[in-house]
């Protein structure tokens, strides 16, 4: 993800190293703000809210990560490729990884694109168990 930094012209500060760690570690999970911000605070007590903040922001402006709402929670996704989310009862949003499901989504892609003009950046689907 620093390759990604860097391409995009954004400085690494040791906060940005730290969101980044952060994020890989939690990938799977989907974290939230709070999740995020609680990790860095382990390792950077006197990393602000904001600051965490203003970087997931710059990060999701970007283009580097997505983020999206679940139940009132920002939530943080590190994969570009369009696939399934499932969001547990407990909260817990995990991928789906399965080749079917993904011909399909490229399916719905390609039906966007050609027959209703939109280009599409990125394609999330969350289902819940």
């Amino acid at each position: 993800m620093e390759e990604k930094l860097k391409a995009e012209k954004i400085k690494i500060t040791p906060q940005r190293r730290e969101i980044i760690r952060i994020l890989t570690e939690l990938e799977k999970t989907h974290p939230s703000f709070n999740q995020i911000y609680r990790a860095i605070k382990e390792t950077q007590p006197n990393v602000s809210r904001s600051t965490v903040h203003e970087n997931l922001k710059l990060l999701v402006q970007r283009g580097i990560i997505w983020s999206f709402n679940y139940k009132g929670e920002t939530r943080y996704e590190m994969s570009p490729e369009p696939h399934v989310n499932l969001a547990k009862f407990n909260g817990e949003i995990k991928d789906i990884e399965n080749e079917k499901l993904d011909e399909k989504l490229d399916e719905i892609i390609k039906i966007l694109n050609e027959e209703e003009g939109i280009e599409i950046k990125s394609l999330l689907v969350l289902v819940e168990k």
